[in-house]
């Protein structure tokens, strides 16, 4: 029962360093595009979260996270900091792994996700200045 414990409690602070990242990383993207992410667009508040499900990826194959420990880590990642509701995060978490699954299903949101792994790589290597230059990039095209 103690090694179960010692799981569990080894499991939530792996999550914990991961969520804290995930917040660090969108704490710089939105020092790069010059907006505080209260004061982002819908639309670009769902750029910005598709982007940091990218990063969930990443770190998920980093850390050789469980598909149960991702899909709570990117749940937990749209309502703090994105600040959707449990609901909307539970949904918009399923559409995110439909798309990142079948990259017809929504071909711009799915490029948004891969551009968010390397984002996420961009900021594990301290590149702020790439990855600012990744985010406004997408920011631009969705924004024409």
């Amino acid at each position: 029962m103690k090694d179960v414990e010692d799981n569990g409690l080894k499991n939530d602070a792996f999550l914990a360093a991961a969520a804290s990242e995930l917040e660090q990383m969108v704490e710089q993207i939105c020092e790069r595009i010059g907006t505080p992410l209260h004061e982002t667009t819908e639309l670009q508040r769902q750029v910005l979260a598709a982007f940091g499900f990218g990063a969930v990826y990443s770190i998920t194959h980093r850390d050789r996270l469980t598909e149960p420990q991702a899909h709570a880590l990117s749940i937990r990642m749209l309502i703090k900091p994105f600040n959707y509701s449990e609901q909307q995060a539970v949904d918009f978490v399923d559409d995110l792994i439909r798309v990142a699954s079948n990259e017809e299903v929504h071909p711009l949101m799915n490029t948004i996700i891969h551009r968010g792994i390397n984002g996420h790589v961009q900021f594990a290597q301290e590149d702020y200045e790439a990855m600012g230059r990744n985010i406004q990039e997408i920011l631009a095209a969705v924004q024409q």
